[in-house]
């Protein structure tokens, strides 16, 4: 089973691990040394909060001064990175096949309609297979390097119309839907 998230950019890089071909690097001085072949030092530095020193340091092997919360970060750049030709092929195919990008999701929303804007209190908790186009825009924004918000924005267009307007005619779909406060996200594919 695939883990949860709150961040739609990491969900989709765990849906994205079922598909790939061999396993990434496990000793964390390897993570490193791959991140390094795939990533500008500072660049890293700056994404797991350390020094260029200390990657050096780390991707010699002495990973003593390397903290749990960098560890994370470390295990989400090497989940982030692996594999990126296999993961856009693989997305590839499932949207070539019309295969299903199924979401699975507890958050609030908000709509914005011609009459103001309206929070919806209740949390939701919904499974719906995202429509082929948002599907699509989903992996693009992803391949890259969008932003969370514009990650959300796209999903909530996609669950907008998988959920909320199924069965609506695109003249009567007079709300837009915003993710407010995304509690835990999932994707199978």
């Amino acid at each position: 089973m695939t883990p949860t998230s709150t961040s739609v950019a990491h969900a989709l890089d765990l849906a994205d691990a079922r598909h790939w071909t061999h396993r990434p690097p496990r000793a964390p001085a390897a993570r490193i040394r791959h991140l390094l072949r795939t990533l500008d030092t500072e660049a890293l530095a700056h994404r797991l909060f350390a020094y260029p020193a200390a990657l050096t340091r780390w991707a010699d092997g002495d990973t003593s001064t390397l903290s749990p919360s960098q560890a994370a970060l470390l295990e989400r750049e090497i989940l982030r990175t692996w594999l990126p030709h296999t993961r856009y092929n693989a997305h590839q195919r499932i949207l070539d096949h019309h295969g299903c990008v199924a979401v699975q999701l507890q958050a609030r929303f908000t709509y914005t309609t011609a009459h103001g804007e309206f929070d919806d209190p209740r949390l939701h908790h919904l499974t719906e297979e995202l429509p082929l186009s948002h599907a699509r825009a989903l992996f693009e924004a992803h391949h890259h390097n969008a932003d969370e918000d514009r990650l959300r924005r796209i999903l909530a267009d996609g669950i907008g119309e998988a959920y909320f307007f199924h069965g609506l005619a695109s003249d009567q779909q007079q709300a837009a839907i915003t993710i407010s406060d995304l509690h835990s996200i999932r994707f199978h594919y």
